[in-house]
């Protein structure tokens, strides 16, 4: 199992849904941004088709991230099977996010914006792939880590770290992976992690990948 960088050259390990997903990408309306506050509110879709014009901006948006820090995600590959991913951006480039409740996120931070594991209670999987996220952006630089969470959470989301019928994080997994509220509007919490404390991990993805990529040595 390996965690990859998600580039312009490698979002074919995204699903479609998410390849064409510009939700994140442009402002919010006051009817939206109300919607994500209520519980078990119906989930955000993004459209199925984007017009050229907008996947030519959601193309510019994963170009512009990746210039910035090298990738916008990290997926979980197991062999040739993508087990799940996540999606993250300089907050500034997140116009939605300026609109939640609980918002805007610090201009300072990144911001980790939505999750998916095909098993959503595989909580190692999603964990594993946050912690990825953090060690890169400490390498980088990065002050912090950002997320919006929702804090009226239910006994069956306890191993969920994305509940994506409301496109919120579980507040629970954030606080146990060291993120401290900022700030609460309704059931909304916005949640900062600092990077400046934490010990970045060996980069494990793009070391193994070079490894595995390695033509071996052929007996004359």
């Amino acid at each position: 199992m390996r965690v990859v960088d998600v580039t312009p050259a490698t979002r074919e390990v995204l699903p479609p849904v998410c390849r064409t997903c510009f939700w994140w990408q442009s402002p919010a309306s006051r009817r939206v941004a109300g919607a994500m506050g209520r519980r078990r509110a119906a989930p955000q879709s993004p459209a199925s088709g984007l017009s050229p014009e907008i996947a030519s901006l959601r193309a510019d948006w994963e170009q512009r991230v990746t210039d910035a820090a090298d990738d916008f995600g990290k997926a979980l590959v197991d062999d040739d099977a993508v087990l799940g991913w996540m999606q993250a951006a300089p907050a500034p480039l997140v116009p939605r996010a300026e609109g939640l409740p609980a918002g805007p996120p610090s201009a300072d931070a990144w911001l980790v914006t939505c999750t998916y594991l095909y098993d959503e209670e595989y909580l190692q999987g999603f964990q594993r792939l946050l912690n990825e996220l953090q060690a890169d952006l400490k390498r980088r630089e990065v002050v912090a880590l950002e997320a919006f969470a929702l804090c009226a959470t239910l006994p069956v989301d306890r191993f969920r770290g994305y509940l994506r019928e409301v496109n919120l994080f579980n507040h629970e997994t954030l606080e146990g992976g060291g993120f401290r509220p900022v700030r609460l509007v309704g059931d909304v919490v916005l949640y900062r992690l600092e990077l400046a404390g934490l010990v970045a991990e060996p980069r494990l993805a793009r070391a193994k990948e070079r490894l595995e990529n390695l033509t071996a040595a052929q007996p004359i």
